[in-house]
């Protein structure tokens, strides 16, 4: 491990998302949205190996409310959105998940218990989906989507607000 890439590699993650956010709190609040502060975020999980992994370090996030998260792995750039289980449509999971295929759906109680996994799960349709949510217990699920720049994730960020308004996700 070379100490001076790592520290480079987590300068500019931070960086990115500090970048990101300023942009973003000019752009969203004329559309209904609330662009938070960056954060440290500590207990978040990776998904390494075929396993969700604990992180015990910080990553940089923000929230955008209502509903959204957007932040910075090791493995990813990342936005998530929180969707109440009956505003799940199969309409609204197959746009999801034709936009971004890199993608996790798991609950907000028990979250390491993916109904949907992009790694492991391949191409499964947005019905087989949605049947494991109707076979869940919990009442809000996390759509996670995951990026490989943070250019990518500003685009992420705003078909997510476009097709969340038209199929009624938010609390807006």
């Amino acid at each position: 491990m070379k100490v001076r890439e790592v520290h480079d590699f987590l300068n500019k993650l931070w960086e990115d998302i500090f970048t990101l956010n300023e942009e973003l709190k000019g752009e969203l609040p004329p559309l209904g949205f609330k662009v938070e502060d960056v954060e440290e975020v500590f207990g978040a999980y990776l998904f390494l190996d075929d396993e969700w992994r604990l992180m015990k370090y910080p990553h940089p996030a923000f929230e955008i409310k209502p509903q959204m998260e957007v932040g910075a792995t090791p493995e990813s750039y990342y936005l998530v959105v929180a969707v109440p289980r009956e505003r799940v449509s199969e309409n609204f999971l197959g746009t999801f998940l034709e936009l971004f295929p890199r993608s996790f759906i798991y609950g907000s109680e028990n979250f390491l218990n993916d109904v949907y996994n992009w790694r492991r799960d391949g191409r499964i349709s947005p019905t087989e989906i949605l049947g494991r949510i109707g076979e869940s217990d919990e009442k809000v699920f996390q759509f996670e989507a995951n990026f490989g720049s943070v250019k990518a994730l500003k685009q992420g960020v705003k078909r997510l607000t476009d097709i969340g308004k038209r199929f009624g996700i938010f609390d807006l």
